[in-house]
């Protein structure tokens, strides 16, 4: 099983070394690896490698999820290569999603499953506090649209506002949901964090905070703020949000 990941450090001190030395000791042989300094004054470290013996991609994911000071953000499995491979169609199937769901195990499943992420996102909701729910929402939002951007679109010239939104953000949210956008308004036409409620809109919560973290990202960005200016819950699912 072949697989590339990308993680981030929670300091600048957790380097390369921190995060190659477990995998190996875990028994996964490297293929490549790099690292870059995050905006959040850690470091990404993406690595590229292949798994050795019987390991499954569930075991992938915990031994991920394991590396101290580390959040799994990326994670794409290649299931061809050998004869102990995880088939494709194993390959392919969400992760088991436990009633203990925390933040950074959502990350990781997140990851695995990228972007049929809906089932992972509400069961994240579902397993928050009321009080807290719209933070951490907006939160995991924000680490999975910003590790969006980092891994599609950081490269070459970053775009300003608003060709950014056009070009880069709506092609981003297209990949889980019909996007229509119109200067600064956003609307995802079938928002899948908000279709099984009839009430309860705490799943644009995470839409805000992914948008939020993909604007950030771009360097070419100075600051921006994003607001859900309608909820489609239990009525049109249309969700629309303002970036300024």
């Amino acid at each position: 099983m072949k697989f590339s990941c990308s993680l981030e450090t929670s300091s600048e001190r957790i380097r390369l070394v921190n995060v190659i030395s477990p995998l190996i000791k875990a028994g996964y042989q490297l293929v490549t690896q790099r690292q870059e300094p995050s905006e959040n004054g850690g470091n990404i470290i993406h690595v590229v490698a292949k798994s050795q013996g019987s390991k499954t991609q569930e075991d992938l994911i915990d031994d991920l999820s394991s590396i101290e000071g580390c959040t799994l953000f990326q994670l794409e499995i290649d299931g061809e290569g050998s004869a102990d491979t995880i088939p494709s169609a194993v390959a392919s199937a969400p992760p088991p999603v436990t009633q203990d769901l925390d933040q950074k195990n959502a990350l990781a499943a997140i990851g695995a499953q990228y972007p049929d992420i809906a089932d992972i996102v509400r069961h994240y909701e579902a397993s928050l506090p009321h009080e807290s729910r719209a933070k951490a929402m907006h939160e995991l939002g924000r680490k999975v649209g910003s590790g969006i951007y980092k891994r599609d679109y950081s490269l070459g010239s970053p775009l300003k506002m608003p060709t950014t939104i056009n070009r880069e953000l709506v092609p981003a949210l297209k990949s889980f949901s019909k996007v229509k956008a119109k200067n600064n308004l956003v609307a995802l036409t079938k928002c899948p964090f908000c279709k099984l409620s009839d009430s309860n809109h705490s799943g644009c919560h995470f839409v805000v905070g992914y948008i939020d973290g993909f604007l950030s990202s771009n360097p070419a960005v100075d600051r921006v703020r994003v607001e859900e200016s309608s909820c489609g819950a239990g009525t049109t699912n249309i969700c629309e949000f303002i970036i300024w």
